[in-house]
């Protein structure tokens, strides 16, 4: 799933079969020691979307998706005609792990804020060390659900969740009252996220510096 719509799905709380938390498990403790994104411009990969990536983000077109990366924050929300102090920034902390564990806030204070983890791990870091390519994937409550074979259900919650991890009264998701569960989770999500293919996982890369 792609970084910008898993943030769409997790401003809504209702991602299915995503880790979620009502309160920040990580904090500025367990940044020590991990390389952060280099801030700037960023954007997925996508062999099917060709384009001059020299042009500002504003005219970019419909099929990139791109967001902007500020220190302990993501802006997002590109959408064509809307200028960027239009989008809406989410704060993010990438904590230490094997693999890294993405923390994203998101919802407004009205359904309550909560908090996304996504998995990560470094493909390129510039030369101070700083992340510029990587790719990721949600944090899952447990391997996906089989299908429903009808074709009329959504996808559902999975049916064995990760130790620790508590399934919602409405079924779509899961939560953590704790560090463990959600780097158990993001860990054994690497298996179940898919592949570059647009199937799960997100393969980004830095573009440049700045907001443009």
């Amino acid at each position: 799933m792609r970084i910008v719509a898993l943030i769409g799905l997790g401003a809504l709380l209702a991602g299915c079969n995503m880790v979620t938390s009502t309160s920040p498990l990580f904090s500025s403790a367990d940044v020590r020691g991990q390389p952060q994104p280099r801030p700037g411009v960023w954007m997925d990969e996508d062999n099917t979307c060709i384009f001059d990536t020299a042009k500002p983000i504003g005219q970019w077109p419909g099929c990139a998706d791109a967001w902007v990366v500020h220190p302990g924050a993501i802006l997002a929300g590109r959408d064509p005609g809307t200028p960027i102090s239009a989008w809406t920034s989410y704060k993010t902390t990438l904590a230490k792990g094997d693999p890294a564990v993405l923390q994203i806030e998101v919802g407004a204070d009205n359904p309550p804020k909560g908090y996304i983890y996504v998995g990560l791990r470094t493909l390129k870091s510039d030369s101070h060390g700083r992340v510029i390519e990587y790719k990721a994937w949600p944090a899952l409550c447990g391997p996906p659900a089989p299908p429903d074979p009808t074709g009329q259900q959504p996808p559902a919650v999975t049916q064995q969740p990760i130790a620790g991890l508590v399934i919602d009264k409405d079924h779509h998701d899961c939560t953590a009252s704790a560090k463990g569960p959600v780097l158990a989770a993001v860990k054994a999500s690497e298996a179940w996220g898919g592949d570059a293919d647009g199937r799960g996982r997100d393969h980004a890369r830095w573009v440049r510096d700045g907001d443009q």
